[in-house]
């Protein structure tokens, strides 16, 4: 009995690794068609991305900065997810606590280092907890649709700050930024000429904190029951209004977090193009829908589009192979996963067809 339920085990490991493997293969397939339109050896490019992402201490440390914020959205929305309620604002939440960081940063004085930097994160994940809050509490009390809001208020959270750092916030420079952070707002790097800081060990938390809230909690058992059957989990007590705005909260104060350590860690000034092709709200976003909002598949895919992001710059200056080949790896790969997600759920699709009917 024991060594058929350990077979079993076997087999259902080995058909998610190949849910995993199978897209990623077929992404990497088209793009090492682009890469030979653009006159590049695919093997010699993957194999050059492989090697400045991973095995040297400085691209790796490199792949782990890219990869940080990655991993805080991901979490993000694996909440949302997970209860099958799409939360796709992560970004203008990444947009508002970034640029609130950003003040924070240098017009509060006079503090200690530890303590600036904590209120800049708290002021940040609070100033997104609020933004989600609006399409939260939009979705638990009207039933206005998430993925038009959210999206609508990204444009908003980027047009808004873009306009107050070319006005009223700038500085008057040749590019429009805020004025930098002050030192003691700022994280620590692990090197310091790499992209990596202290904000990995922020991610790591948050990642945790997820991981703990979705396996070992009622809150997380509810998520689930939620995302499973939402009319049945409000019909037994679950309180779903109530909980989907505290994903939208929870998963908003992540987003802030992360455009904070982006701030605070790389940049030091905010600057409207600081999150950009496609923006790390939206590769936490891919990352979490490749991962089927598993906690450790988002910890990996993270890790996966940090290394491209930092490969396809070193690829770019070594090899003259332009950036948007790996955005074409990335998008094709998300492609892939929605067909398969469409193969698995064909038979539940066409039942909702007949019913339509």
């Amino acid at each position: 009995m024991k060594e058929n339920d350990f077979r079993n085990k076997a087999v259902a490991i080995g058909i998610k690794f190949c849910d995993i493997l199978i897209p990623l293969l077929l992404a990497f397939g088209v793009g090492a068609i682009f890469s030979l339109i653009c006159g590049c050896n695919p093997f010699t490019l993957y194999g050059y991305i492989v090697k400045k992402a991973f095995f040297s201490m400085g691209g790796f440390l490199n792949t782990l900065g890219y990869a940080t914020p990655i991993i805080i959205t991901g979490m993000a929305t694996s909440l949302s997810l997970k209860a099958k309620v799409f939360n796709m604002g992560v970004e203008g939440q990444v947009f508002v606590g970034a640029f609130v960081a950003a003040l924070a940063g240098y017009m509060i004085t006079g503090l200690p280092t530890l303590l600036h930097v904590t209120l800049c994160l708290v002021i940040a994940a609070a100033a997104g907890a609020l933004y989600a809050f609006i399409p939260g509490i939009l979705k638990a009390k009207l039933n206005v649709n998430e993925v038009v809001t959210t999206i609508m208020l990204n444009s908003i959270a980027t047009i808004v700050t873009g306009f107050l750092t070319q006005s009223y916030l700038g500085t008057g420079d040749a590019y429009a930024h805020t004025e930098n952070i002050l030192q003691t707002a700022r994280l620590v790097k692990l090197d310091s000429k790499y992209r990596c800081t202290t904000a990995i060990f922020i991610a790591l938390v948050i990642w945790a904190f997820v991981f703990f809230l979705m396996k070992r909690t009622k809150f997380g058992y509810d998520i689930n029951c939620i995302g499973k059957q939402m009319e049945f989990s409000d019909a037994v007590g679950m309180r779903v209004s109530r909980k989907i705005i505290w994903i939208f909260v929870i998963g908003g104060s992540f987003g802030g977090i992360a455009g904070a350590t982006e701030i605070m860690g790389v940049n030091y000034n905010f600057v409207n193009t600081f999150s950009a092709n496609p923006g790390i709200g939206w590769d936490g976003f891919f990352a979490c829908i490749l991962a089927g909002s598993e906690p450790v598949g988002v910890l990996l895919y993270a890790v996966v589009f940090g290394a491209l992001r930092y490969g396809a710059l070193a690829a770019q200056t070594g090899l003259g192979v332009p950036l948007d080949l790996i955005n074409i790896v990335k998008s094709t790969l998300v492609l892939f996963m929605a067909l398969k997600l469409f193969v698995n759920h064909r038979g539940a699709l066409q039942e909702l067809l007949v019913r339509g009917r």
